[in-house]
């Protein structure tokens, strides 16, 4: 598993010299080594390599890869437009490099090109190792991913160290530029002037009542009208007995029906409409409950009287209503 930033270039074909033997991997005990090998072991350098405050460690590894067309292939390496190594399978190398931007290219010998076509710049601080997988997909192309901590000695085992190559690249710790030391400039913090102390604010006047308060004797029917309807459905009658039945504790007062109505629609047409609710009720305690006409009269309000809000289906539900209501309290 690879993770990070992938970087792909495609790079000119290098000078690749023969080989000749391999020894044991990585993971091995370390074997006699012969002069001139293609391979081998790694040393203890590789992770602590002797780096000042200008110089980084790079690590390019080719993992063992089963799928490829030409496994014998190699992929050339080349750092600030030198040559570095070409690259085989199952094999990794080690450049000490100049801190900072460095310019990386790569192409697979078997695309048998010249000149690299593309560059990518990365960037290390002092001190740091890099390693990068170097993978070649089925086009020859080589792709780079830089490899977490965790990746690095999963990569690396049982690969081998390229070492049968003249490598042009070579970095002297002196030409390499030193690090940017950052200036601290003291700079004077002025004194904090005395914020004016601003007397607290006296306090907002309390809001007047948004909704009306009915303080007056009163009785709300529970009627339910339809839509654009007037007339009383034979469920509420038992609504009607009890406005009836309030009235008879109050047998020398006259008596008020209020008709209200919720904020929809037009201010006229809920104005009408709340007379002709409370016409109803006033018709129906006179025709079934025998109410002398001259102690009741009806009266609309529309929507002038909200008890609640008409933002909720909870709120218009309570300001359409019809009350009875006494208004001298007798």
């Amino acid at each position: 598993m690879f993770k990070k930033t992938f970087l792909t270039a495609i790079v000119a074909s290098t000078l690749m010299l023969s080989a000749c033997q391999s020894t044991k991997p990585v993971t091995s005990a370390p074997a006699v080594v012969p002069t001139w090998t293609k391979s081998a072991s790694a040393d203890d350098g590789l992770f602590n390599p002797q780096l000042s405050d200008r110089t980084a460690n790079l690590i390019f590894v080719r993992p063992q890869m089963n799928n490829l067309p030409d496994p014998n292939t190699s992929t050339n390496i080349i750092l600030n437009d030198r040559f570095l190594v070409s690259l085989q399978d199952n094999h990794y190398s080690q450049a000490i490099v100049c801190a900072g931007d460095v310019a990386l290219s790569a192409v697979a010998t078997s695309l048998k090109i010249n000149q690299p076509s593309q560059t990518a710049q990365i960037n290390i601080a002092p001190g740091q190792t890099q390693v990068f997988a170097v993978i070649t997909d089925s086009k020859g192309t080589p792709v780079f991913a830089e490899l977490s901590e965790q990746d690095m000695a999963h990569a690396l085992n049982g690969t081998f160290r390229q070492s049968h190559q003249i490598s042009r690249f070579y970095v002297n710790e002196n030409d390499c530029p030193p690090p940017v030391q950052e200036s601290v400039v003291a700079v004077p913090v002025p004194m904090p002037m005395p914020m004016p102390v601003t007397p607290a604010p006296a306090p907002a006047p309390e809001p007047e009542a948004e909704y009306y308060v009915e303080t007056r004797p009163n009785l709300r029917l529970n009627i339910l009208f339809d839509f654009d309807k007037s007339n009383i459905k034979p469920q509420y009658q038992g609504e009607i007995t009890k406005a009836a039945e309030f009235l008879a504790q109050y047998p020398d007062a006259q008596a008020i029906i209020e008709g209200h109505t919720d904020s929809r629609g037009a201010e006229n047409y809920n104005q009408k409409l709340s007379e002709r609710r409370a016409d109803a009720v006033k018709r129906a305690l006179i025709a079934k409950h025998g109410i002398n006409p001259n102690r009741i009269s009806s009266q609309g309000f529309g929507e002038s009287r909200p008890v609640a809000t008409n933002d909720t289906d909870e709120g218009r539900q309570q300001n359409r209503r019809v009350i009875l209501v006494i208004p001298n309290g007798q």
